[in-house]
């Protein structure tokens, strides 16, 4: 999985565009029972490209990476997949992190 570009949220620089494997797909198939331990496939091409609990952390680190340049404002994030990956960005920080 990779992610590149600019944020249209924030306008900070990220890697690129999502991409879910080397087929450039831009999508996921979320499993259907969802555990930490089950397998999440490419929209694109259906190929395992690892596990939900891999993606969510992908997802929380590559949206750390992104608030980093924001450090000036606390974040305010309501979905719970997220919310600790974004506290634990936030540690060391002078803010803490607004959860919903």
């Amino acid at each position: 999985m990779s992610l590149q570009g600019e944020s249209i949220v924030t306008g900070t620089p990220v890697l690129g565009q999502f991409s879910a494997c080397e087929c450039g797909a831009p999508s996921i198939v979320i499993p259907a029972m969802v555990a930490d331990e089950a397998p999440v496939s490419c929209g694109g091409c259906s190929r395992v490209i690892g596990s939900w609990l891999g993606y969510k952390a992908f997802v929380s680190r590559s949206i750390a990476r992104e608030a980093q340049g924001m450090r000036q404002h606390a974040l305010v994030c309501v979905d719970p997949i997220l919310t600790a990956g974004l506290e634990e960005a936030w540690l060391g920080s002078a803010s803490a992190p607004v959860a919903a």
